[in-house]
């Protein structure tokens, strides 16, 4: 997984705010406080969007990752100007590859990915480690656990590999080229394809 430039790192930072203030205007009754005990975000950012998660979801645990060291602390500077006292005990910073997550199997009930999961490859139009990061996050995902994700690219793949996994959807938005989507990871895993007959 490649970290962003500086250039990229400027506009996925620049109007972070108002972004997840759009996330949690449609997140808002979809998610319910106290429905999510233990979630994971990959791609942070600055942690606006997890900040506003934490705040209206009240989870017992918010782990807030990114790959990037200067998106880290970026957040731990917006995070220590939002909460001068300090951090909800809930949330947590910590760096992760997508790729590799370092934690254990079945860890969380939501897992949130907001325009991140297409930097899984060196490029943004390789679509080539977009799996493996989607494996990642179903590893880690309990059964029946939700998967909140928003993407700009590799929409029609991402939604192939989920739907190829038994994950249902239970909302979606599409709006120009982004869509945002809530899937379920299924209490079992799927029955493999019975082999057809020539």
């Amino acid at each position: 997984m490649a970290e962003m430039n500086r250039l990229a790192r400027f506009f996925a930072n620049a109007a972070a705010e108002r972004r997840s203030r759009r996330r949690l205007a449609w997140l808002r009754p979809r998610l319910r406080a106290g429905t999510a005990p233990a979630c994971l975000e990959i791609g942070a950012g600055i942690g606006a969007t997890a900040a506003r998660l934490v705040d209206e979801l009240r989870p017992s645990l918010y782990i807030a990752t990114d790959l990037d060291p200067r998106q880290l602390e970026a957040a731990r500077r917006h995070l220590a100007e939002r909460y001068p006292a300090g951090l909800p005990a809930a949330l947590d910073l910590r760096p992760a590859d997508m790729l590799h997550l370092p934690f254990d199997d079945r860890s969380f009930d939501v897992v949130f990915a907001f325009v991140s999961v297409h930097h899984a490859s060196p490029s943004h139009r390789d679509f080539s480690n977009v799996p493996t990061a989607l494996a990642e996050i179903d590893r880690v995902l309990r059964p029946g656990g939700r998967f909140v994700y928003e993407e700009i690219v590799h929409l029609e793949g991402i939604r192939a590999w989920l739907a190829d996994h038994g994950y249902a959807v239970e909302a979606t938005e599409r709006r120009w080229k982004r869509v945002r989507a809530i899937v379920r990871r299924p209490d079992s895993p799927p029955e493999p394809a019975a082999p057809t007959s020539a």
